[in-house]
Formats: C-alpha cells, structure tokens, sequence
C-alpha cells in the first residue's frame, strides 16, 4: 500500500482518502494524472495482498479483475458500516464485453462504473458524486446515533423509574429503600454509580455543610466513598450535587472531562470513566435536604426526556422518604400512646392496665394449653401520711419521693417478680410462685401456706426498706407503708378480684396500724360494709337524714348554760342510727365532709338565729374539717353561709383539732385570720392529745382550749391529771385563752376543775347531747338550779 506522490501524502491526511486498486501501472498512472490537481483527494494505492479491513477508506476505484478479487471484502465491510456507504467506482475499458456482470451490481456492490479513457474533469465530478454520497449517509448515520442513544436512554431511565417505583412500594425503612434504589440505578447498562446523601451541618444551616452519603452502589462506588462533596461557600468542592442541594433545582454536567465544576475531581473521573453525570435535589418535609446523583459511562446523557424521567424518579423518591417518615412518625405515636396507656409517666413502672393484660395473657395461655394458670402472690402497697409530704413540701418533692420508692421496691424483687403504680401513693407488687421450692406431693393448702410465708417475708421486706430515710431538698424524711397481700388464683381465679382482695387487706392494715394484712372472707365483708355505707352517705345527704343535737356548754361555778356544740347524728330510712365515730371518716375519704360539713354550718346557723330571736343568748360551736379551711375562698364561704342562716360571727365558735394545724399550714392559718378578723372565735378541741407547740398555739386566733376528756378521767384517780390540767389553764390564762374541759361527768370532776381554775365545762354531769327543741326548757332549768 503505497500512496502515490503525484496527489497528497496519506501521512498528511488531508482531504478524502481514496483506495485505488487497478493492476495496471499504466493506468494507475493516468488516474493519478487526471486527479493531481485536486489536493483534497489521497491516493491509496491497494497491492495485490492488501485488504480492506486495516485501512480508513472514503472511496474505493478498481478495475474490473481487482472488484472480482474485493468483492467479498466489499460486501462484508458494507455490512458492518451500516449506514455509513464506502463508494466503489469501477473503471472499465470501452469494449462492450469488458464489464460483464458489473452493472448487476450496482447499487449492491457498486455505486458507479466509469469508462476508459475519460477526462479529468469526468473522473473528477464522479469521485465528487460518491463522496457526496458517502457524506449524506454519514449525516444519516450521525442523526440514526443520535436517535438510538437517545432511545437507549429514555427507555433505560424509564426501566429505572419502574424498577425504582416496585421498590419504593416494598421498603419499609429509609435505609433499605435508599440502598436499593441506588443498586438498581447502577445495575442497568451505562449507569457507572448512583448515590444519595444529605446535608449535615451541625448548626443546623439548611443551605451549607458536608453531604453525608448514606446509599451509594455501582463499578465507580470507590469513587463516591473517597470524595468529599460540600455545600455553600466557597464554590469549589460543591460540584454539581452540592448546587442541586443549595438551588433546589437539578444539574447536569454533560461532559465530566470538560465541565469546570468537578475539577477538584478530574483525574478520579478520568481513572473511572466517567463521562456525564446528574445530581437531583431531594427536598422532604422534615429534615435536612439531600440529593440523588447518578453518573453515566457517556458523555451527554440526562437530557431532554431522560432528565424528567430522573426527576420525576426525585420526586417519588422524596415522595417515599415522607411516606416513610410519616409512618415511622405513626409508629412512634403509637408506641408513645402504648407507653402512656401501659406505663406510668412518673415513675415508668406498668400501670394496672399492663398487670391486668399479662395477667389475663397469661392466663389465657396456660388454659388454651390444658394447664393451670401460675400462682403468684399480689400486694398491695399503700404509702402511709403520703399526703403530709406533698403537703409540707410541695407535688415536685412528692413526685421525687414517689420516684425513689418504685426504685426501693423493684430493688427488693426477683428478676421474675414485677411492680406496678396503681395510681397516687399506691403499687402493686406481683412475686411469682417458685415452682421448684414445693414439695413433691404438695397439697393445695400447703401450696397456699408456702406462698403466703414467701409473700409475707417480700412485704416485710418492703417495709423495711421504705422505713430508710429519704432525702428530699436536703431533709431525711421517713415513711410507712400498709401492705394487704391476696394469692392468686387460690382466692380468686379473677385478675381484678385478686388485687380488689389484696386492695380490701391493704385497708385492714392500715386501720390496725400492723403494716401487713392478708385478705380474708371476712376483710371482704368489713370493706363491703365500707361500701355500703359510702352509698349510704350520698343517700342520707341528698335526702336529708341527718339531724344535729346540741350538747350544752356551761359554767363549771354555776351550771349556766353558755353556748352549745352542735353533734351530727344520722338516722337512716330504715330507722338506723349510725355512729359518726364510723361515717365521718368514711365521708373525709370520699370527698363528702365538705356538703355535710357545709350542711351543718347551715342547719346550726338557722338554729342559733332562730334561738336567739326567742331570747337565748347562747353561741353555736361546730367542728371544722381540714378541707372547709382549705383554698383562698375557704373563709369567704363559711362567712356566708353563716349570714345566710341569720347568725352573727360572734355567735360562733369554731372548733379544730391539733391535727388539723399540721396539713396545709399557711392556707388553714390564713384562713382562720380571715374568719377571726370578722369576728368568728375559735377553739381548739381534744388539747394535749396531740402536739402544738407554745409558738404555734401564740401564732394562730385561738379564743378557747378544750382539754380533751383523757385528763378529766384522771382526776379522781391520781395527782397527774390535777398537774396537766393546772398547766393547761395557766398557759391559756397566760395566753389570753379560756379554757373548757371536756366529757364532765361527776360533780367531783366540776368542783376540782373549779378549784384548778377551769371556768367552762361540758359534758353527761349537766346533759348529753338533746334535739333542738329541747334545749330552751334546759337552759331555762340550768338557770333555775344556778341560782
């Protein structure tokens, strides 16, 4: 293969290559004479042994004996171009016979055959005509490329957004999905990477920061793990999907050899080969924004058809991060409201919703099975004068203490054994039966008396525990604890009744003061009793049963009758009476003591009035519970409901007891100085049962003491009760307080008081308690005999 020095160099590549193959050197000669002016055509001259496969050809001439030796090289070689037309111009001598079959082959084989001899000008609009060709078809093979990657790409996007979709419907957490949409980018032909990140800025800047990538898949995955993609100032190092996450609108880099945006990572790309490349911004409802960037093996993928694909492939996935998100949202919801239905917010223990749900699983489970639900020991824990603690010193110290006490508990269970809060000062404690320590042929009642020894040595336990001092704001506080234990299912076979049993013995330990009580049949009946009588009470105060009789108050000198205390009493429909020693406090624990109490407040007001417009000059004394002395409008309240009845405040005389000084101080203080400044006197009953100091009883408007009748009894019978009560007076006298003994009965008893210097007395010497409308004729009578 030589080129022939008449026309260009084939070295110089200049112009349109042309092949010629001619066996004759005379013609070859004549045909590089009649082109050698044309200096855009090469001349290549084919030897006898050359082929057409190792040389870039635009045009091929050959004489007839040369075509029937290349023809098949011809064909095969028009077949792999496709498109793209190689032209064969066969030169053939003027002689009819000389071409044979060649013009059969035209337009297979052949594109034109020319005779010899010709001229210059001839042979040279021939070549020009086939070159033309040549250039028309490889225009039509450029545009047919074109159209075929354009196809490949938008059927290869639309595979993807498919295939991406499917998985989006599958996935059920961020990460899978994420992973998987990005190895299904990579897997198809010409997609070399695919991965997703997000913005991370500790500052929570949402437009600068690094791009943490969380899914990345594909040949070039190195590629992505080893780069750094920023966002925000400066410019460099952001690249194509940092610009997506700070616009919010997707980038393309047609051409990754020439874009300027990823010099930071050009020899990478080239090592990778990679040739284009998109980056979709990623915008969720919650949390930082991100992208989607996808590389290709070719340079100018992702436009037109394809980028909408891909975006709308964004758009969707955004679409399932939110879907996600908002299910992951529902199920913390969920777990959160499981929480708080089954778990106590104080203290994190279970609640009884919890115990009675594994109680009943439980149950359920060992029945289905043909067995016998496990035995298990239920206490319940009762947290003694809780109240006082969140009185004293406030609801953030007593939810402090109440935290501490679950801890002690849980730390005196088994691993197996479990504790849940009932609900204010109350849990529950569940110790399991311990299979392995009954004997081989126990009986049900010593199943029974094993259990109830473990259970009883766990709320001993527990007791002991709790008695330990607590420190709250820097104070050591001790308490108790009243526990009623119940077994199940020996007593009950029913969840609820078991703990309602245990609750039932709790209350029974609590009013004998022992600390444990077991439940029994006849604990059920004394706490049904409880109940009954509860509804007895809202019965008695809504159709009112109850009545006042009035003991009176008199002069231990002369027996003149001074004032009178005003005793509940209630007779029920069916004409029972019922001590108040056994319904008052059955009224402060249900909330009733504030109606009844204000429904005596009412009753003596009317009666003091209606007493002193007949000419009694008497004054009404009633006992105050704790909580009518409670609240800022507590005073205001008992002022008018005195004035409603008609009765003055210095008709009155309010009685309290020591016990009552110590719940609520300032409120019951402040509301006593209210009730004194208008005019209202107060007493204290039962004095020296309890505990006052000397600063407390000289801070608070008290006008009377009552000695309480345990000193009146010992009058007779030693020197003791002689010393306390002349103590008694004579700190009242130095107080500025009267004082008034109760529960008189002898007149020896009145004449030592007397002597002592006890002005005031009440009690069975003079009269018990009598109706309202006995009163008048006994004043009348105490009168007569003091005169």
């Amino acid at each position: 293969m030589t080129p022939d020095s008449g026309v260009a160099s084939a070295t110089e590549d200049t112009g349109a290559r042309v092949g010629v193959a001619i066996r004759s050197d005379g013609d070859y000669r004549l045909l590089a004479r009649l082109l050698a002016p044309d200096d855009g055509l090469t001349l290549i001259r084919l030897q006898q042994d050359d082929g057409l496969d190792s040389v870039r050809l635009d045009l091929l001439i050959v004489d007839a004996l040369s075509f029937r030796r290349l023809r098949e090289p011809i064909m095969r070689r028009r077949e792999e171009a496709g498109l793209v037309v190689l032209p064969v111009l066969v030169l053939a001598s003027q002689n009819k016979g000389a071409t044979g079959p060649l013009p059969a082959e035209l337009g297979s084989s052949i594109e034109d055959i020319l005779r010899l001899p010709t001229t210059g000008p001839e042979l040279r609009a021939r070549i020009s005509n086939l070159l033309h060709l040549r250039a028309l078809s490889q225009r039509q093979y450029l545009a047919h490329d074109a159209t075929r990657r354009e196809l490949s790409g938008l059927s290869r996007a639309l595979r993807t957004l498919h295939a991406c979709n499917e998985i989006m419907l599958r996935k059920t957490t961020e990460e899978g999905l994420l992973g998987a949409i990005c190895r299904m980018i990579a897997q198809f032909e010409g997609y070399s990477l695919a991965w997703v990140g997000f913005l991370e800025d500790e500052t929570g800047s949402q437009s600068a920061g690094n791009i943490r990538k969380v899914a990345i898949a594909g040949p070039a995955a190195e590629f992505a793990r080893s780069t750094r993609v920023e966002v925000g100032a400066p410019a460099r190092g952001q690249g194509p999907s940092g610009r997506a996450i700070t616009t919010g609108e997707t980038q393309i880099a047609a051409d990754l050899a020439l874009d300027a945006s990823v010099e930071p990572w050009r020899e990478e790309i080239r090592a990778w080969g990679l040739g284009a490349m998109i980056a979709l911004p990623l915008k969720p409802s919650a949390g930082p924004p991100g992208v989607l960037s996808v590389f290709s093996a070719h340079s100018g993928d992702f436009e037109g058809e394809v980028r909408k694909l891909l975006e709308r492939l964004a758009a969707n996935l955004t679409f399932g991060l939110d879907k996600l998100q908002m299910q992951r949202e529902r199920e913390r919801q969920a777990d959160e409201i499981r929480q708080l239905a089954y778990h106590d917010p104080l203290t994190g223990l279970p609640n009884r919703r919890f115990l009675l749900q594994q109680f009943h699983q439980d149950h359920t489970a060992r029945i289905a099975q043909g067995g016998k639900p496990k035995a298990a020991a239920v206490l319940f824990i009762d947290i003694n004068d809780f109240k006082l603690v969140n009185d004293a010193l406030g609801h953030v110290a007593g939810d402090h203490m109440l935290r501490s006490v679950s801890q002690r508990i849980q730390g005196t269970l088994r691993q197996r054994d479990w504790v849940t809060r009932q609900g204010g000062d109350e849990f529950i404690a569940i110790m399991m039966d311990n299979p392995r320590r009954a004997l081989a042929a126990e009986d049900p009642e010593q199943s029974v008396r094993r259990l109830a020894e473990a259970a009883e040595t766990l709320a001993t336990r527990i007791i002991r525990i709790l008695r330990r001092p607590f420190d709250i704001e820097g104070f050591n506080h001790r308490i108790g604890a009243s526990i009623g234990i119940s077994l199940f299912p020996y007593y009950s076979a029913d969840p609820e009744s078991v703990i309602s049993q245990a609750d039932t013995a709790m209350y029974q330990a609590k009013q004998a003061g022992n600390g444990i009580a077991f439940y029994s049949p006849e604990t059920a009946q004394r706490r049904q009793r409880r109940f009954t009588l509860e509804a007895r009470l809202h019965h008695a105060l809504e159709h009112e049963e109850f009545s006042l009789h009035y003991q009176p108050l008199w002069e231990t000198t002369t027996g003149r009758v001074v004032g009178v205390e005003a005793l509940l009493r209630w007779q029920d429909s069916e004409g029972a009476r019922i001590s108040p020693g056994e319904f008052i406090p059955v009224a402060e624990e249900i909330g009733l003591i504030g109606p009844i109490g204000d429904w005596v407040l009412r009753t003596a007001a009317r009666q003091i009035a209606q007493w002193r417009r007949d000419g009694l000059g008497l004054y009404m004394s009633v006992n105050l519970a704790v909580s009518q002395l409670q609240g800022p409008d507590a005073a205001r309240h008992i002022a008018d409901l005195a004035a409603a009845g008609g009765a003055a405040p210095e008709w009155w005389s309010l009685e309290v007891t020591e016990d009552m000084l110590m719940h609520d101080v300032e409120s019951v203080e402040h509301s006593m100085r209210e009730l004194s400044a208008l005019g209202f006197r107060f007493a204290l009953d039962d004095f020296g049962r309890g505990y006052s100091s000397l600063a407390r009883l000289q801070s608070l408007p008290l006008h009377t003491l009552k000695i309480d009748k345990l000193f009146v009894d010992e009058l007779a019978s030693n020197e003791r009760g002689d010393s306390i009560i002349a103590a008694i007076t004579d700190m009242a006298r130095n107080l500025s307080m009267e004082t008034l003994a109760e529960g008189i009965e002898t007149d020896a008893q009145r004449a030592r008081l007397v002597e002592l210097g006890c002005r005031w007395g009440q009690g069975f010497w003079l009269s018990a308690a009598r109706p309202p409308e006995e009163i008048p004729s006994l004043v009348e009578a105490a009168a007569v005999v003091g005169s």
